[in-house]
Formats: structure tokens, C-alpha cells, sequence
């Protein structure tokens, strides 16, 4: 699928760096440190690019990332919240797999992934690395050759020259049902009285929670009986 290319003159994007590397290059003099940064920018609602810069300084590498990142923006069609089918991108030896979720899944994927997703706007979607490398830039590429393949309805119903009617349990699924009220626990009044249970002395024995009088008039009878019996 050719990509349809965006101008970022008029978007509002949010920028995401994704990773940065240092490169070190031993010359006559000792070591020169240079820096590449990976970059990520998209507006949220299906518009995103990725960029990759270097330079002497981090701020250098970065500002030449987010640069290259808007001179190549695509447009990502998406349904609702998530993508429109299953969709599965390689690049090198790299490969990510892409199905979609139900509203409230959230996003399922790692820290390169899930920039690209999220610069994107989808919030629902199951993604699993099967590639044999890990490796950020190539995941974030790969993201994108994935991304590149979807389709929406409506391109499928032109290129059949069919009309493709809306699934209603789909649709109902798909919407974002409001989250319930959180039931809140009764207060307990001041004023009621509270139970509490006797209490327990070093040796482990029980011990009554009454004052000290209410404890020496219930111990009168026993004492006076004691001594008629003495």
C-alpha cells in the first residue's frame, strides 16, 4: 500500500523520543562521542512519522530526529479506538504482530511500540514481538511497515465494488461504555458504640476491657463469700 504523505504545516504534533545511542570513534587523540536519537511525532488522530538524527550533542541528534520525523508523516486508518483487523509488519529480522482489542484493553506492547501507538491515538490493541530481534529501531520500523498495510471498510468495499454492511454486536462492542459510579462505604457514626473484644496480657491470658470499679464491685460477692467460708 502506497503511503499517503502528510505536510506538518497546520498540525499540532506531539513529539516522543523513542531511544538514544551513543557512538564512540577512537582517533589519534583518545575517543570522539557522537549521539543518535530515534524520534516519533503524531497528532493522535491517525497522522504519525518517525525520524532518525545524529550530532556531537544529545539536544543536536534529537532536534534532527524530530525534523525528519515530520518530512515523513503518514495517515493510519483506524476504527474507533483500535485498528480495523490483524495486521503483521517485518522488518530486517524484526517482527511485530498487531490485533485489535476491545475498548478498555489499553495498549499491550512494549516502550518502541507503544510510542508509535500512541502518537497514532490508539488506545486498544494486543501486540506481541515474534521477531528474532529486540532491537528498538527496527520494532519501530516494523510497527510501520504494519501500520502501512491496514485498511478500512471502505477501501475493501471499493476494491470488491461491493457494499459492506456494519456489524451491530461489532459496533455495540466497540463503544466506550462509562465507567459505574464507585459504591462508597457507609461512615460509621461517631456516637455507636464499638465492639471490642478482650483484651490480651503478656502470658496470653484474657482481660476485660471494664474500669477498674466496675471490676472491683463484680469481685465483692466472691471475696465476702470466701470468708463465710473461712
Amino acid at each position: 500500500m502506497v503511503a499517503e504523505r502528510i505536510e506538518a504545516s497546520g498540525l499540532n504534533l506531539e513529539e516522543r523520543i523513542v531511544d538514544i545511542w551513543r557512538c564512540a570513534k577512537v582517533i589519534k587523540g583518545g575517543r570522539r562521542f557522537t549521539f543518535a536519537a530515534m524520534a516519533v511525532v503524531g497528532n493522535g488522530h491517525g497522522i504519525a512519522g518517525m525520524g532518525y538524527g545524529k550530532g556531537r550533542e544529545v539536544p543536536i541528534a534529537i532536534e534532527k530526529a524530530v525534523k525528519d520525523a515530520k518530512k515523513h508523516l503518514v495517515r493510519v486508518p483506524t476504527y474507533g479506538s483500535t485498528i480495523p483487523h490483524e495486521v503483521r509488519g517485518k522488518y530486517a529480522t524484526a517482527a511485530v504482530v498487531m490485533i485489535p482489542a476491545l475498548p478498555g484493553t489499553g495498549v499491550i506492547a512494549g516502550q518502541a511500540v507503544r510510542a508509535v501507538l500512541d502518537s497514532i491515538g490508539i488506545r486498544d490493541v494486543l501486540t506481541k514481538s515474534v521477531g528474532g530481534n529486540n532491537n528498538a529501531k527496527n520494532l519501530v520500523k516494523a510497527t510501520f511497515e504494519a501500520l502501512l498495510q491496514l485498511r478500512n471498510r471502505e477501501d475493501i468495499a471499493a476494491l470488491r465494488g461491493v457494499t459492506i454492511q456494519d456489524d451491530p454486536v461489532l459496533v455495540q462492542s466497540l463503544r466506550v461504555h462509562q465507567s459505574e459510579p464507585q459504591r462508597q462505604r457507609p461512615v460509621m457514626h461517631e456516637d455507636r458504640p464499638r465492639r471490642r473484644g478482650p483484651r490480651r496480657d503478656k502470658d496470653g491470658a484474657g482481660q476485660s476491657s471494664a474500669s477498674p470499679a466496675v471490676q472491683a464491685a463484680a469481685a465483692a460477692p466472691a471475696a465476702e463469700e470466701k470468708k463465710k467460708s473461712e
